[in-house]
């Protein structure tokens, strides 16, 4: 079984929104997981699973870092680290690149994920700045967009709340890129 993880030492960036929207997509492929919620606040949407025939599992982590999320990055075949753009994210965010350098090192897939992009300077700052500093690790951005929140707020994916908003095209590109690292084929039954 594969296992994407999702992580960042840091609260409130996103994890459980893109664990959630992954966990939505593979309904959608009709793909076999599990999910497992290892954040106390428990707002995700989804439930812990434990399906026999799961080919995936899900695992939204808490916002710190403890023992049982190193354990959690060793057993990991893709992580995603999302973060928001502020001067707050940086230092708790170069922490955990810091952490992973060996596991990306060994050229194991990471994606960091650029939470509430927008137009204006600070993103684009921020995003140059990593790029400059880190310019060999995958980067992939959500739109600063209420759809996100709302359709969280209504217990459904983007896709199904606003299907034209471009959160619904980047949180595709995410999938995509677990799907193509982890090597999984086409499940869809249609």
């Amino acid at each position: 079984m594969k296992t994407v993880l999702i992580a960042n030492q840091k609260g409130g960036v996103g994890k459980t929104l893109i664990a959630d929207e992954l966990c939505f997509s593979l309904e959608r492929d009709k793909i076999p997981f599990n999910f497992y919620d290892l954040d106390n606040q428990g707002s995700a949407i989804h439930e812990t699973t434990e399906d026999p025939d799961a080919v995936i599992q899900v695992v939204d982590t808490a916002g710190e870092l403890t023992v049982r999320l190193t354990g959690w990055i060793e057993e990991a075949d893709f992580i995603i680290v999302p973060t928001m753009m502020s001067n707050r994210d940086l230092a708790p965010l170069e922490r955990m690149i810091g952490i992973l350098q060996p596991w990306i090192d060994k050229g194991k897939p990471v994606l960091f994920v650029f939470n509430r992009w927008d137009r204006f300077n600070v993103t684009k700052e921020f995003i140059s700045y990593f790029n400059k500093c880190y310019p060999d690790l995958k980067t992939a951005i959500l739109s600063n967009t209420t759809a996100f929140n709302q359709a969280g707020a209504a217990g459904i994916s983007i896709h199904e709340f606003q299907p034209s908003n471009i959160g619904c095209k980047q949180i595709e590109h995410i999938y995509s890129t677990v799907k193509y690292e982890l090597n999984l084929k086409d499940w869809r039954l249609s």
